[in-house]
């Protein structure tokens, strides 16, 4: 009875361990969804954005990042949440971001009232801007747009869309 007791505790132990995500950026970490890619709206020229979701006790952000070609390319200024019941979050560049192997993250905070939103419908699309920080003049320049879809990339994979909500609900519940 004990040692069943013990292996039960043991394994809960583990998969908790195990079944966390960590965001990590400059010297600290949060708990957070796994990262999940929107598609660029530009088809093949774009890379998509990577997206979480993370946690600093009971406030939520949202992490975007993308690989980028220049060192000075940050994602900047404000980030268009577009929901799929119309509802739009627009979420003000707090100057939170972070540039480590040619990949550019910025936060963004979420208020509960946005978190419960995002809680009960999902993502449609966002709209975010690459800034060079210290340019005059850069290609990378420009407003940019992902959206959370279905995708068939013509072989035998195909991607489901991201249920965003679920994740949130899991990370904050």
């Amino acid at each position: 009875m004990i040692k069943s007791l013990l292996i039960t505790v043991l394994v809960g132990i583990q998969s908790i361990c195990y079944g966390q995500n960590l965001f990590l950026i400059g010297e600290k970490s949060y708990p957070c969804t796994e990262t999940f890619v929107l598609d660029s709206n530009m088809g093949f020229l774009n890379e998509g954005l990577s997206v979480l979701i993370a946690k600093d006790g009971n406030k939520g952000m949202i992490v975007v990042s993308k690989k980028v070609t220049s060192t000075n390319d940050r994602i900047k200024g404000k980030l268009i949440i577009y929901l799929d019941d119309g509802t739009v979050i627009s979420c003000i560049d707090g100057n939170k971001n972070d540039m480590v192997d040619n990949i550019t993250s910025s936060v963004y905070f979420l208020t509960n009232e946005e978190l419960n939103k995002m809680k009960s419908s999902n993502i449609y699309s966002i709209r975010y801007s690459i800034k060079c920080v210290d340019c005059v003049f850069s290609t990378s320049d420009g407003d940019y747009s992902v959206s959370n879809k279905d995708s068939d990339s013509g072989d035998l994979i195909t991607k489901k869309r991201t249920d965003v909500p679920s994740l949130i609900r899991e990370l904050f519940d």
